[in-house]
């Protein structure tokens, strides 16, 4: 069935003014086929906005059929929450009609006959008839291009959301053209100043004819990425250890310049991990050859000086000369005090903690500065790790209880720890400058367990402290720990009375227990 449509087209001679002139040669049936197969929806609305004239795919986008819409306002195809400000919206547009361009910033939603809504884009063309104002609509259905660009904005919410610094330039000119959250983390940069700057900015370890040497094998498709490691300077002057793939992707559209894509990543705490793998390494095989060293001291010099000392002490009973059996005797105590020694050396050797002293005392001072409220300050004269285990057990112990007294009762500004370790003794002193021992009241149960500590392995202690002057505490003690009044001596243990044969010295030391070195 034909449609009467009322056409008028402005018609301009090259100095007249436009006027409106019937197309008597344009058969109606012709101009609305031309309406019906666009494929976006059209409609004619008057200036109230009731619906008079609706194409094939307005019935298709929104599911109703033509003669349930014409005759109904326009605002029957919007969502029910948007009618009334649309109502006002063409109130002001009949006052000021104007065609309007689809596109734009304009969110627009349409509503379908079972209530559904999807995303549309309106073009308006304002008509001036001898009815009055005429409104031609045209309605796109954008639900595609709303996912692709949601889908867009998710994949860009992702990237951004990584710790990982993304980065795209141009590779002509380097300029940055994107650069996600992490970035502007990792450099202390903001997005918007980044976007002013080039690779060149951030890399010192590259100048422009370097950095364009290093893209030349990705820009030529020689490479499909390539990845290097190099610092990046952060606005703070701080150098940053970091990775970089770099990437130079096709674009899907042939009108957009291809980018090279930069994911960066920090790498300083991979490095730190790498360099304490290498330190564990490194102490593993010390530790593989102090075993090693142990094992063979123990099944052949402390078996030799053994031997040795039978065989001395054998022959003491039939030495005549006096002077001669004292000077047999002397070397045979000698050799019990090498031997002692020796073993000693082999506990220290083989029994090496899970962390070294001086990791014991920077966890130490570390946890002491919580409760102190400052950092105390250490120096260290000669080598922390050679004080043997027995006196670390003992050092370590009396430096948390100094500095835990100092928290409970100096109320210092300053703390500060002084570490001093030569061939005969360990001294330890830990100065404050608090309100001093002696303006506190009572004296409490540290001092005594540091007194105690300290007498345990042969040593001093002493306390100088004046009323609001400070307090320096001095903890000192030998080198090595003098031998307990139970230690056997072993050769004499080993060989029994001095008139035993000498097959009698050889299965006594057979028989003697063998020490527990592993």
């Amino acid at each position: 069935m034909t449609r009467a449509i009322d056409v008028r087209v402005a018609v301009r001679a090259r100095s007249d003014p436009p006027q409106l002139q019937p197309l008597a040669d344009l058969d109606e049936a012709v101009t609305w086929a031309m309406v019906e197969s666009s494929p976006d929806g059209m409609l004619l609305a008057n200036e109230h906005g009731v619906l008079m004239l609706v194409n094939e795919q307005i019935e298709t986008l929104f599911g109703y059929d033509r003669g349930e819409l014409l005759g109904l306002a326009v605002e029957t195809l919007l969502p029910e929450r948007h009618r009334n400000t649309h109502t006002a919206h063409r109130t002001r547009y009949r006052a000021a009609a104007r065609p309007r361009a689809m596109g734009g910033d304009l969110a627009l939603m349409g509503r379908r006959r079972n209530g559904t809504e999807f995303p549309v884009e309106v073009s308006l063309s304002p008509i001036t008839t001898t009815h009055g104002l005429r409104v031609v609509a045209t309605v796109r259905d954008i639900t595609e291009r709303v996912a692709v660009l949601s889908h867009g904005h998710a994949v860009l919410e992702m990237i951004d959301a990584t710790h990982d610094g993304v980065f795209m330039f141009d590779a002509e000119t380097l300029t940055f053209t994107y650069v996600n959250h992490g970035a502007e983390v990792q450099l202390g940069y903001t997005g918007e100043e980044l976007l002013t700057m080039s690779p060149l900015h951030i890399t010192p370890d590259f100048d422009e004819a370097g950095f364009r040497v290093l893209l030349e094998p990705l820009l030529s498709g020689e490479l499909e990425s390539h990845t290097f490691t190099t610092v990046h300077r952060r606005r703070d002057g701080l150098d940053v250890p970091v990775e970089i793939t770099l990437d130079y992707p096709p674009t899907v559209d042939p009108r957009h310049r291809r980018v090279v894509v930069a994911l960066v990543r920090d790498i300083t705490a991979r490095l730190a991990t790498e360099a304490g793998l290498r330190r564990d390494e490194s102490r593993l095989r010390v530790l593989q050859d102090r075993e090693r060293l142990a094992r063979d001291m123990h099944d052949i010099v402390i078996q030799r000086l053994f031997a040795a000392g039978m065989g001395l002490q054998a022959v003491v009973g039939s030495i005549t000369d006096a002077h001669v059996e004292r000077r047999v005797s002397d070397t045979v105590d000698e050799l019990d005090r090498t031997i002692a020694d020796l073993r000693v050396a082999i506990f220290e050797l083989t029994n090496v903690s899970a962390s070294t002293v001086a990791e014991q005392i920077d966890e130490v001072i570390e946890h002491a500065a919580v409760h102190l409220a400052l950092a105390p300050t250490i120096v260290i004269v000669g080598d922390v790790d050679s004080i043997p285990a027995e006196l670390c057990e003992h050092l370590v112990p009396a430096l948390t209880e100094a500095l835990s007294n100092v928290a409970r009762h100096a109320h210092a500004a300053t703390v500060a720890i002084a570490l001093r370790i030569d061939s005969e003794t360990i001294s330890l002193t830990v100065t404050d400058d608090g309100v001093g021992i002696g303006s506190t009241g009572a004296r409490g149960n540290g001092l005594d367990n540091l007194a105690a500590r300290a007498h345990q392995v042969g040593g001093t202690i002493s306390i100088d402290s004046h009323a609001n002057q400070g307090t320096t505490l001095a903890w000192t003690t030998p080198r090595r720990m003098a031998t307990s009044h139970g230690d056997r001596d072993q050769i004499s243990e080993a060989t029994g009375d001095r008139g035993d044969s000498h097959s009698q010295h050889r299965d006594r030391q057979h028989r003697q227990p063998r020490p527990a070195i592993r």
